[in-house]
């Protein structure tokens, strides 16, 4: 006598499917919770599957409908608010998708993916201090989820902190050797940290892995150009041109190199492209402008310069001097603000080797000198270093220190002063509200290299004298003009001072000038720059 078949139950159903989906049957996968969403259309588990299967082809509309039934169906389930919040940023919707994520960590305040998901997304819509928290949550709860290591990794070296992405990426990189996404974050933190030769070899693997992928290409082009390897890379951002044609990375990238070889109608042309592709880009409006600017074009330089400054009225690159310089719009009396941070910031973890041993650069120990034949007391003064960098000046005042701060715009400059462990205190913030806020609180203020971003001297001049106590001294270097009767904004964007001027702006503030020497602090393109070496008495 044959038995009657047995008609399986809606779990057996479900974890067949789920085995043939695990498997990588994706077809049988789909008809089975097909049948389950017909046979039981109120279990939550088939439509969660359905989900999951349009995930893994790309509909993410199709499977936000299909997960919003299963939570609909089975509210409270970390597994189903996950997969939503995959769904949704599928299909655009980040701010949805930040929520279902948030529900996880609500249900689960330890969930690894949700927090590592989290700071993908923050990280990609420019929040990163909350990016890099979700980024190490998610490590703290699995320490072997190498995409949160990876994300962290890129989220550091965006923060100026390539010492520690590359750490974090080294971990990504013990997980999954060969990943090419890791390296390439890895190559660039390598190249902000001035390790240029291991940043190559990192990103030529990274390339060779994924020759597709012309932000690699762009990338290793970049670290080529850092070396100086100008014919590489030109090669490396050519070929990501013919990869991509619309690689806006590949395009800037090829501009610099261009513009590095002194080729600027070839950097003219491919600024052309960066700003066709990218309209509202301040950078490649800011670079055809510089391009434009040295094959002397000055109006379509101008135009140029005008759409960077329409479009970023901060003005991170520096157009408005690039616009002065070309006879567009008049000389700005200071460089702004956020250029003078963003270029610091960017320097900063290759700021001494490049300005030392590739410029030269002298003015410490040329203040060293001046301060030795004016400043009677040698220790027990309470100093100022303005505008401090990394710090570079910190080893030739501290002998005469009782107390020795710091202030600069940069907090990259900053951080990186503080690993010298020599300053007192050490701030981020504008070098003249500053001053202000410190009356008399200082016996020496110095300033390197610093009074070069500033035309009119008249507000830092009175400033310092707020600052500086009766009997006082301010120490600075500045480079030098004969062109001007004040000052000039030089072709490095850099201002120069007349020797008059600087006196003139001395006396009205109430100081008497002990020292003014004629110096050269540094070099540019093998010649010496002229400048002045000050000390003034208060």
């Amino acid at each position: 006598m044959m038995q009657p078949a047995q008609t399986k139950t809606v779990a057996e159903i479900f974890a067949e499917a789920m085995a043939a989906y695990e498997d990588g049957r994706g077809g049988e996968a789909k008809r089975l919770a097909k049948k389950l969403t017909e046979v039981a259309p109120k279990f939550g588990g088939a439509h969660y599957l359905m989900g999951l299967l349009s995930l893994d082809s790309g509909q993410g509309k199709r499977a936000v409908d299909s997960l919003a039934r299963a939570i609909a169906i089975t509210p409270g389930q970390t597994v189903l608010h996950l997969a939503m919040g995959q769904a949704l940023e599928m299909s655009g919707d980040v701010a949805e998708a930040a929520l279902h994520y948030r529900t996880v960590l609500t249900l689960d305040p330890a969930h690894a993916e949700a927090h590592a998901r989290l700071g993908a997304l923050l990280g990609r819509q420019g929040r990163r201090d909350q990016a890099i928290e979700h980024c190490r949550a998610a490590i703290a709860a699995s320490p072997v989820h190498a995409e949160a290591l990876n994300c962290l990794g890129a989220l550091l070296t965006e923060a100026g902190r390539p010492g520690e992405a590359c750490d974090a990426l080294r971990r990504a990189l013990d997980l999954r050797p060969d990943w090419p996404a890791a390296l390439n974050n890895f190559g660039l933190a390598l190249r902000d940290c001035g390790r240029l030769d291991a940043a190559a070899t990192i990103l030529e693997g990274a390339v060779d892995l994924r020759p597709d992928q012309p932000g690699m290409r762009a990338n290793l082009a970049s670290v080529y150009r850092a070396q100086n390897r100008l014919d590489d890379a030109r090669k490396a951002a050519e070929d990501g041109t013919r990869v991509a044609p619309r690689s806006l990375e590949c395009w800037m990238e090829l501009g610099l190199i261009r513009q590095a070889q002194d080729h600027f109608e070839g950097a003219a042309a491919a600024f052309e492209r960066v700003t066709a592709l990218a309209p509202r880009s301040p950078r490649g409006w800011y670079c055809l402008g510089e391009a434009c600017r040295r094959l002397g074009e000055n109006a379509r330089a101008a135009r140029a310069y005008g759409k960077a400054l329409k479009l970023d009225e901060r003005d991170l690159h520096g157009a408005a001097l690039g616009l002065a310089l070309v006879g567009g719009g008049p000389v700005p009396d200071k460089a702004p603000e956020a250029y003078v941070r963003q270029l610091f910031d960017d320097y900063a973890d290759r700021f001494d080797q490049s300005l030392v041993d590739k410029l030269e650069y002298c003015a410490p120990q040329l203040l060293a000198d001046a301060l030795a034949r004016t400043i009677d007391r040698r220790g027990g003064l309470d100093i100022m270093d303005a505008g401090c960098g990394t710090g570079l000046a910190a080893p030739v005042l501290k002998p005469y220190a009782k107390r020795l701060d710091g202030v600069d715009l940069s907090p990259a400059m900053v951080a990186r002063a503080d690993e010298r462990g020599l300053y007192d205190e050490l701030l981020v913030g504008e070098l003249v509200e500053t001053l202000l806020a410190r009356p008399e609180r200082y016996d020496l203020l110095v300033a390197a290299d610093v009074l070069v971003y500033l035309g009119d001297l008249g507000p830092v001049m009175q400033a310092a004298r707020v600052a500086v106590r009766a009997g006082g001294a301010f120490a600075f270097t500045v480079e030098k003009t004969a062109e001007s009767g004040s000052y000039v904004l030089g072709a490095k964007q850099r201002y120069a001072h007349a020797a008059d001027y600087v006196a003139a702006t001395a006396a009205e503030a109430g100081f008497s000038v002990a020292l003014m020497e004629d110096a050269v602090t540094r070099r540019d393109g093998g010649n010496e720059v002229p400048g002045l070496v000050v000390v003034l008495k208060g």
